[in-house]
């Protein structure tokens, strides 16, 4: 335990990071990052529309949330495959140790880890995007769109 700490405080921040993402499983925890990166760019464009006043606002935030709920799911999905290549690598030795099942265990969790904070950023811009929205008036009642708006009229 002591070893790999030592051993984890001459590697830089990045080195460790990409040490996880590869562990993690290349291919899903690149998939995991895509929809991260284009989570950012949609809070950005969300920043955008509200400071235009745009009402395409609830369609970005709607995106959002889902992308973060897709990224969970991926991680999830990820997680499951690995378990499963996991124990059919340590079902194939005789010799497995508790240890062994541990580090196989370990390596399993990255990509629902690396998923639920994708997940967790993406909650917090929808968050941010609707404490920055403005108000908009309509028919002397303050709403937050026009689609809340219209739901609750029934004439």
């Amino acid at each position: 335990m002591t070893f790999a700490l030592q051993e984890g405080a001459h590697r830089s921040l990045f080195e460790v990071l990409a040490a996880r993402f590869e562990e993690g499983g290349f291919f899903i925890m690149m998939l995991i990052l895509i929809v991260g990166i284009i989570g950012l760019i949609l809070l950005a464009r969300g920043i955008y529309l509200v400071r235009n006043r745009n009402p395409k606002i609830e369609k970005t935030i709607i995106l959002i949330n889902s992308l973060g709920l897709f990224a969970l799911v991926l991680g999830v999905f990820g997680q499951l495959i690995q378990l499963i290549n996991t124990l059919d690598y340590l079902s194939s030795f005789e010799g497995t140790t508790p240890r062994d099942f541990a580090d196989g265990l370990k390596t399993t969790m990255l990509p629902t880890l690396f998923g639920a904070f994708i997940f967790l950023f993406t909650r917090l811009s929808t968050i941010l995007l609707h404490s920055i929205k403005p108000f908009q008036e309509k028919n002397g009642k303050s709403v937050f769109s026009k689609e809340s708006n219209s739901s609750t009229n029934f004439k």
